[in-house]
C-alpha cells in the first residue's frame, strides 16, 4: 500500500485507463449502468460503518489494485475524527496531509486496510471514489462515497448484494 499526490492519482487512472475529464475528475463510465446505493447513516455515525464497508469491498470483486482517492472533506467538520485518521497513516509511516497525498494504492493483501479506510472516510463524511484495477485494467465494478452519508456500487451488471442496499 503506498499513498498518493494528486499528479500520481492522475498518472495511475489515465496508465490504468480510469478516464478523466477536462478538470481532471474522474469521468462517468456510461459502461456501468447498474447503480446500486446503501445509505449508512442519518446525520451522525450509525456504527454500520464497518460492516458496509466490508460489503462494498466484497462487492468489488477481484482486483490486483485498488485505489481510494478522497475528492472532498470539511463538508460535516464536526463531525471529522482527524487524529484517528492521521494517527492510522502515520502508522504506516505517511507524513503527509491529506491534502498533499489525497489518495492510497492498495495492493491485493491490503483488503483489511482498504476496508479501515473506507470506514473512516464513511464515518468522516468525505468523498471519495475507490478504483478497482486487474491486470492494469479497470474492472467492471467502481464505489462512489458520499458526504450525504451513501456509498454506490456502480457495475456493468445487476449483482446480488448484501441486505442494506436501495
Amino acid at each position: 500500500m503506498r499513498f498518493l499526490e494528486i499528479n500520481e492519482v492522475w498518472d495511475w487512472c489515465t496508465g490504468t485507463g480510469f478516464p478523466l475529464d477536462e478538470r481532471r475528475r474522474l469521468a462517468d463510465d456510461p459502461a456501468l449502468s447498474e447503480r446500486t446505493r446503501w445509505l449508512y447513516a442519518t446525520g451522525e455515525r450509525s456504527g454500520r460503518e464497518p460492516q458496509l464497508a466490508a460489503d462494498a469491498v466484497s462487492a468489488l470483486g477481484a482486483w490486483d489494485e485498488c485505489l481510494l482517492w478522497v475528492t472532498e472533506w470539511g463538508v460535516w467538520p464536526s463531525g471529522e475524527d482527524w487524529p484517528r485518521f492521521y494517527a492510522a497513516r502515520g502508522a504506516l509511516g505517511e507524513r503527509r496531509s491529506l491534502e498533499t497525498a489525497p489518495a492510497q494504492l492498495f495492493g491485493p493483501d491490503d483488503g483489511s486496510l482498504l476496508i479501515e479506510f473506507i470506514t473512516q472516510v464513511m464515518e468522516n463524511a468525505w468523498d471519495a471514489w475507490v478504483l478497482a484495477a486487474r491486470n492494469d485494467r479497470p474492472t467492471d465494478r467502481r464505489l462512489r462515497i458520499s458526504h450525504d452519508e451513501w456509498i454506490e456500487l456502480a457495475a456493468s451488471e445487476p449483482l446480488a448484494l448484501p441486505d442494506g442496499a436501495v
